[in-house]
Formats: C-alpha cells, sequence, structure tokens
C-alpha cells in the first residue's frame, strides 16, 4: 500500500513538472516566435548554463509570466525578465 502511493505520488509530481515544462515552452514559442523544439531546446540551453534543474526554470518562468514571481524565481527572472518586460511594454502601447 505505501509503495503504491509512493508511485502514485512520483508520478502526480512528474506529469506536474511535464505540464510546466509544457507551460513554459509554450511561453517561449510566443514570445520568441520559436517552434516547440526550439523553445525546449532553449529551456536546456538555459539548464547548461546555470545548472539550475528544467523543473525549477520552467516554474520561474511561468510564475514570471503570470506575475506571481518571487525571489525563488531568480534564476528565471535573470534569463527571461527583459523579455518580458519588453513583451508587456509592447502590449501596453497596442
Amino acid at each position: 500500500m505505501l509503495w503504491t502511493m509512493a508511485v502514485m505520488s512520483y508520478r502526480v509530481a512528474e506529469d506536474t513538472s511535464r505540464r510546466v515544462i509544457d507551460l513554459a515552452t509554450g511561453i517561449l514559442v510566443g514570445l520568441r516566435g520559436y517552434s516547440v523544439h526550439e523553445a525546449f531546446d532553449e529551456l536546456v540551453l538555459v539548464v547548461h548554463q546555470t545548472g539550475v534543474g528544467v523543473g525549477r526554470l520552467a516554474t520561474g518562468l511561468v510564475a514570471l509570466a503570470s506575475g506571481s514571481s518571487s525571489a525563488e524565481h531568480a534564476e528565471a527572472f535573470a534569463v527571461w525578465g527583459e523579455l518580458l518586460r519588453r513583451d508587456r511594454l509592447a502590449h501596453a502601447a497596442i
């Protein structure tokens, strides 16, 4: 029983992480005009540059895009903060 609960918990966490990565990829597609493959490649590149896990970076990017970021999303802000700021300014001018 305990093993089954642990496996279910792991799968839920894995599914959530995949969803967040998909959301982050979609954000980069929208902001940069990338293909899905190019957007995921950027996430992987930033993982290699920063040493931060893809799930944490993806969570940070989603938080930044939704306006709910905090200090724990500093790595994502350092990479994509200016991109999101420019996008918001462009949309505010419309």
